[in-house]
């Protein structure tokens, strides 16, 4: 018998519509009967038709979706068709090959995912067949789960009914208990009113009396413990009985009570079967044949729990005083250290075994300087006189060197308004000072060299502006021209400080790439052959070819600013050597001039900003004191080296390295 499927088809590529009826008509054990529909809303309103009319005809028992349609598209599609017909299986048949939206799609309730020209009938109909089969299963499994809740609650009301029957054999037993209660009454004032269990056993360890607080205790009703076995609240461990007599104890009928055992912890165990820690003690009583043991027990949960979360509490207090980015000292009445954190150790140097106990003044720790003012404060806290303050202190380490520290200190005041204990938190900032000095150091530098050009610009123009000048034009030409060389310097300085400050904080970013040491050496060599030919200079060029890693506009920059240098101090007539040569894996480059050389002293600073090697080099306006430090930067960017070798009256050579391009692409070198 061959099988008859309806399918509802939602696609709106008539030709992936035709491919498809062409592959379902190729199935010969089942007959697929195809309602093809373009848009989803159509499909909405088959399914709506569908579903009302009772036409079996016409009910769908799959659909096909494609995701992209003219009125939605992706998931949302299969939420709308899913959200309407819940019980109706859905096949996403889609040309979009996407894993992800195939995992979300099967996450979301789809039966599976298929993409559109991997599939051919058989696959298609293998689908087809096990959706609907997948969606048969399930709605007999909701039906299933349906009739065991059914179930469920014909049982529940069953149990109600058994247990609202205990409870009333249970009030029965409680009264016929009461009887039992009354003949102990007279003991009942004293055992009552103890907030401690009281529980008296025999021995056959079997309870004979269970107070009021060893129910609120255990959860037991007297009535439920009374004639049970110790055992059910205690270790069988705990109270080992004597039936002939218990060690110490002397029988007789005015025998007085005996402890057997100190106070000691025990676990409990409570009605639910919840256990708890307890503190019990033991006392032995023989009246006339009969032998009574009285457990005194007092549950100490709370205050176990209060102890571990005062343990905690101090736990995580020490590992935060430990572990805290600043030093954590704590000081006594005294100001002598009682605690010293580790991060003091790492700041200081000293162990806490080495200043325990110890006043500030007492070991190598502050300035001599700053003892007078730090004695003052100390005082004023002892005195209550404050409570909290934010010092800056110098103190020594103990190799002796100095840290620059900021003390935030708080007091913890006693009743009569005096110091208890002072706790200081102290930040390392010997790096922010040194970083603020420098900055004052660079404003004050900076602020000299802006000076000057400023002064030669301002009273240049003054003296224009004043008229006085008008009949002499050779005089009012020098002043415009020194004007307008001070404005050049003026530039040059404030293009140069920017210009290293951006590429020493990061703002300028290196972008590398394969260029030929010959390009870079040529490019170099025609932006500054004007000023070797307005100076009178040969430049005499060498490269040994091969490839840099570099970034090539940053690279041309450091080596014109090294050939301006060398022939800025050149003689004229002579000549300034530029030559690269190869090494494992760098290129060293190098420009000689014979010009007048650089004092030993000075082959360091002269890499630093506004350094020169004479005074007067800056005072003619020739340079801004920046070309080197911009040259290093540039250089040290790269990962590679610079510096200086000279002999003065013979001249400089200035030497550097930069990194070979990798031998993959030495091959492939970029043309500039």
């Amino acid at each position: 018998m061959i099988t008859v499927l309806n399918i509802l088809l939602i696609e709106d590529n008539p030709g992936d519509i035709r491919l498809l009826q062409e592959i379902l008509r190729e199935v010969t054990t089942t007959r697929c009967q195809i309602t093809p529909v373009m848009s989803l809303a159509e499909a909405i309103a088959k399914l709506a038709t569908s579903s009302s009319d009772g036409n079996d005809d016409r009910h769908f028992d799959v659909i096909l979706l494609d995701l992209s349609l003219p009125d939605s598209q992706g998931l949302g599609s299969f939420l709308a068709l899913r959200d309407r017909n819940p019980s109706l299986p859905i096949i996403v048949l889609t040309g979009l090959d996407d894993q992800n939206l195939a995992i979300s799609a099967m996450q979301q309730g789809a039966q599976d995912y298929l993409v559109k020209g991997q599939v051919d009938s058989s696959v298609l109909l293998r689908s087809i067949r096990y959706a609907i089969e997948r969606e048969r299963t399930e709605i007999a499994l909701r039906q299933a789960k349906n009739e065991l809740e059914q179930r469920v609650r014909e049982r529940t009301h069953d149990l109600q009914q058994i247990n609202d029957r205990l409870q009333r054999e249970l009030l029965e037993r409680q009264k016929a208990e009461a009887a039992l209660h009354i003949s102990r009454s007279r003991f009942a004032g004293i055992l009552e009113i103890a907030s401690d269990g009281i529980i008296a056993i025999d021995s056959d360890r079997t309870i004979t009396l269970f107070n009021q607080g060893a129910e609120q205790i255990f959860g037991y009703q007297a009535s439920e413990a009374i004639s049970r076995s110790l055992d059910l609240l205690l270790p069988s461990g705990f109270v080992k009985v004597d039936r002939d007599c218990p060690p110490g104890v002397t029988v007789g009928t005015d025998a007085p009570a005996k402890s057997l055992e100190t106070r000691q912890q025990v676990i409990g165990t409570r009605r639910d079967g919840s256990q708890f820690p307890a503190e019990a003690s033991i006392s032995y009583l023989e009246l006339g044949r009969e032998q009574v043991y009285t457990i005194i027990l007092r549950d100490v949960t709370e205050r176990q729990q209060t102890e571990n979360n005062l343990r905690d509490a101090l736990q995580k207090l020490d590992f935060h005083f430990e572990n805290s980015p600043l030093a954590a000292i704590e000081w006594d009445r005294e100001f002598r250290v009682s605690r010293w954190s580790a991060t003091a150790e790492k700041i200081f140097g000293w162990s806490s075994a080495q200043v325990l106990g110890k006043r500030p003044d007492e070991w190598q720790f502050v300035c001599p300087e700053d003892l007078d003012r730090l004695q003052e404060m100390m005082n004023q806290l002892i005195a209550g006189i404050e409570t909290n303050n934010v010092t800056i202190d110098r103190n020594y380490c103990q190799d002796g060197t100095i840290v620059h520290c900021e003390w935030y200190n708080s007091v913890l005041l006693d009743d009569t308004d005096r110091m208890e204990s002072v706790f200081s938190l102290v930040l390392d900032v010997t790096d922010r000072h040194q970083i603020e000095r420098m900055k004052d150091e660079f404003i004050s530098v900076v602020s000299h060299e802006l000076r000057t050009p400023l002064t030669s610009i301002y009273g240049s123009l003054k003296m224009l502006a004043s008229g006085l000048l008008q009949q002499q034009p050779e005089k009012e030409q020098r002043l415009l021209k020194i004007a307008v060389d001070n404005t050049d310097r003026l530039m040059r300085l404030v293009n140069d400080i920017l210009d290293i400050e951006r590429i020493e904080s990061g703002t300028v970013q290196m972008v590398k790439s394969v260029w030929k040491v010959s390009e870079l050496m040529a490019k170099a060599v025609e932006a500054i052959e004007p000023l070797a030919d307005k100076a009178g200079v040969a430049l005499s060029v060498s490269n040994a070819g091969g490839h840099v890693w570099v970034d090539g506009d940053r690279t041309i920059q450091a080596f014109t600013n090294l050939l301006g240098n060398a022939i800025k101090f050149s003689e004229r007539d002579s000549t300034v050597w530029f030559t690269s040569s190869k090494q494992a894996g760098q290129m060293l480059f190098q420009v000689r001039d014979y010009g007048r050389g650089i004092p030993s002293d000075k082959l360091e600073v002269i890499f630093e900003r506004f350094q020169q090697v004479d005074a007067s080099d800056a005072r003619s306006g020739e340079g801004t004191g920046l070309g080197l430090a911009i040259c290093r930067s540039i250089i040290q960017q790269h990962g590679g080296q610079i510096w200086a070798e000279s002999v003065l009256g013979e001249g400089s050579t200035f030497s550097f390295i930069l990194p070979r391009s990798p031998t993959a692409q030495d091959s492939q070198p970029r043309i500039g």
